[in-house]
């Protein structure tokens, strides 16, 4: 038996991902521009007091959407040691980790890099990337200061390296498993582009 606050929380659980449902569907049909509270609202089966009972309007219900999905993919992500960076396992269990997240949650992502998304969404996940890519090379590079390219190159080149492989996964319906994609992602991460193209 449940107790009333434990039916009145799982109701609050189901209401918000109503909501959520209801925001990535309408965003997929028209983009988020056109969407009201009432679209969303009818869409959910939900009255208005219940939506503005738990989000300030739609931009609250996208930017707390976005942050709770960026936050649990960063967490799951993240490298659970210090070997998981340093082992030459291929593919990375970081990357693994990363399209078997991607994949569970495709709708949801589909829908925010896609022709109708959310053009901070990209930038939001660059950020991440870049800020795994940063702390890495702090911690394991000897010298940064002698690198062959300046650090805010390399960072830049490899987030928006990685970020396009997932946004062709993803244009491609997910054709291909997440651990290929973390194989061929390991790979061109580590031996370079023209590497594993066999180019001179």
């Amino acid at each position: 038996m449940f107790s009333l606050k434990e039916l009145i929380d799982l109701r609050i659980v189901k209401t918000k991902q109503f909501l959520r449902d209801a925001l990535l569907e309408l965003i997929l049909e028209n983009g988020f521009e056109s969407i009201t509270v009432k679209n969303l609202t009818e869409r959910a089966q939900i009255n208005r007091s219940t939506f503005y009972a738990h989000y300030y309007d739609k931009y609250d219900l996208l930017e707390r959407t976005i942050d709770e999905m960026l936050l649990s993919f960063a967490e799951e992500v993240a490298p659970k040691s210090v070997e998981e960076l340093t082992e030459a396992n291929i593919p990375k269990a970081f990357f693994l980790r990363a399209f078997q997240y991607i994949h569970k949650h495709a709708r949801f992502f589909t829908v925010m890099m896609g022709k109708n998304g959310i053009p901070s969404f990209q930038r939001q996940m660059l950020q991440i990337i870049s800020q795994f890519m940063e702390d890495r090379l702090e911690k394991f590079h000897p010298q940064l200061d002698k690198m062959a390219v300046p650090k805010a190159f390399f960072i830049s080149y490899v987030a928006h390296a990685n970020l396009g492989i997932i946004s062709y996964w993803l244009e491609n319906d997910l054709k291909y498993s997440p651990q290929y994609m973390a194989e061929q992602l390991t790979n061109m991460t580590v031996e370079g582009p023209f590497s594993v193209a066999k180019l001179k």
